[in-house]
């Protein structure tokens, strides 16, 4: 399992997720933090003041993340109730929600991703196609109470899988968090989100293959401060729990902590520019290695971001340092990223994005640095009907995690091509069909596979709020 940020991923967000209608994978990079994420998702969060309590947050055998969490949590309150006054009593209220309802068919090629000619490991079974029919719900609200917002975000879906039935399971996301302005000169945001989600068989080569599901809760405060017109100051941090039991390793865990500061200059129409740095730590438990490697990673580099009529540019770049007692969870080297969005045409849009990124390898309890490429076009044909074709390049490096031979570093080359379309004949109703064909090449023996998905979702929204 495997997470994205800027120099750092962390357990939640995995890349490639088969039966995911997103036409490239996100990949922005972020400052050892979640800007993002998403980051799509960004409605994570709306009873953090009131979820955040003692005796909710985690608590963990690990003395400095025990710490920092309370350090976050009283933050959260603090901020919480210094907006809160902040509104005057006679502020107008107001709510808004949406609910919608989800059914999806999935058909894939190769579920376990697993070489030619390769059966599953500890069976003569040499079947790889399987289909899965899934339904859910979700949920969103906004309560606006003079300049601050409260929102929540609620999803639930099941998976049924008609050949490999050992694979259904359910998968949910919930989110709530506050949104807070404290005059013209300071804002900021706190978040509190739990996520349950199946480990893609593509994370999992070389172990035993059975559903894996990874559930993490992450706490999360952000501040912005404006100093002048000309000068902002950004800071945040969080701390994360993940659990991935595996066969292997029933008890596996990563919890992490994080913070990360930039400072930014806005003198020139258009352009931002400035400074960031960044600051994680984060302790392994529960493998069956001899091994439960603790590490810190520390980030630095510049950042811009440039907006002209149709086109935005934004980037990063910088070094990142992970140190770690293994060889598998220590290494260095230049990180950033480089996304380009332009509006070609009223009806067509086309983004490309480059990123270097030193993530965390649950499976190993190591780390790798993925290098990724990635370009879409969307072209709106009609306002109810929109076409995304996609492609995504992926250079994934496995310090000291290789096969032939042991010890060896392992490097994958995976490609992904998506089709997608939206379809929407009426405001309740979205229709989205999808399809992919996914490759991988790999120096670790058993780790080429190749896969083609398609499959549709239909979303019935009964009120949506024009």
């Amino acid at each position: 399992m495997v997470e994205r940020g800027f120099g750092c991923r962390c357990p939640g967000a995995t890349v490639h997720v088969p039966g995911t209608m997103s036409v490239a994978p996100r990949l922005r990079i972020q400052s050892t933090r979640p800007r993002d994420a998403s980051a799509k998702p960004s409605g994570s969060d709306a009873s953090a003041v009131v979820s955040i309590q003692p005796g909710v947050i985690h608590t963990v055998n690990h003395c400095s993340c025990r710490k920092g969490r309370r350090y976050l949590a009283c933050a959260l309150l603090i901020c919480a109730a210094f907006a809160a006054v902040s509104v005057p009593m006679s502020a107008r209220a107001q709510f808004t929600g949406n609910a919608s309802a989800t059914g999806q068919f999935e058909s894939d090629s190769n579920v376990f991703a697993l070489e030619s000619g390769f059966a599953q490991p500890g069976t003569s079974d040499f079947h790889r196609s399987d289909t899965f029919f899934a339904y859910g719900a979700d949920f969103d609200g906004k309560y606006l109470w003079g300049r601050q917002e409260l929102y929540a975000t609620a999803a639930s879906k099941e998976y049924d899988y008609q050949r490999f039935t050992e694979l259904s399971h359910n998968e949910y996301k919930v989110d709530a968090g506050l949104n807070w302005k404290l005059g013209e000169l300071l804002d900021g945001k706190l978040d509190i989100a739990r996520t349950r989600t199946m480990v893609p068989f593509f994370d999992l080569s070389g172990s035993a293959l059975a559903l894996s599901i990874v559930t993490e809760q992450r706490e999360t405060a952000q501040i912005d401060m404006k100093l002048n017109s000309n000068w902002k100051v950004e800071g945040s941090g969080y701390a994360s729990k993940a659990d991935e039991p595996l066969p292997a390793a029933p008890q596996l865990q990563l919890t992490q902590s994080s913070g990360s500061a930039s400072i930014d200059y806005l003198g020139i129409t258009g352009l931002t520019s400035g400074l960031t740095a960044g600051y994680l730590s984060g302790n392994y438990s529960g493998s069956t290695a001899t091994a439960n490697p603790s590490f810190t990673q520390s980030t630095a580099g510049f950042l811009a971001k440039y907006k002209f009529s149709r086109t935005t540019i934004e980037g990063q770049v910088g070094y990142s340092r992970r140190v770690s007692d293994t060889g598998t969870d220590n290494t260095s080297g230049v990180t950033g990223m480089l996304d380009f969005t332009d509006q070609l045409t009223p009806k067509t849009s086309f983004t490309a994005k480059i990123d270097r990124t030193i993530n965390s390898y649950f499976l190993n309890t190591g780390s790798e640095i993925d290098t990724e490429a990635a370009a879409s076009f969307r072209w709106q044909a009609t306002y109810k009907l929109a076409v995304s074709p996609g492609y995504t390049f992926a250079y994934r490096d496995f310090p000291g995690q290789g096969n032939n031979p042991v010890g060896s570093n392992r490097v994958d080359i995976q490609e992904v091509v998506t089709l997608n379309i939206d379809y929407q004949p009426q405001r309740w109703l979205l229709i989205k069909p999808y399809a992919s064909v996914q490759t991988r090449r790999s120096t670790f023996i058993g780790a080429h596979y190749s896969a083609a998905i398609f499959g549709v979702s239909v979303t019935v929204t009964p009120y949506k709020p024009r």
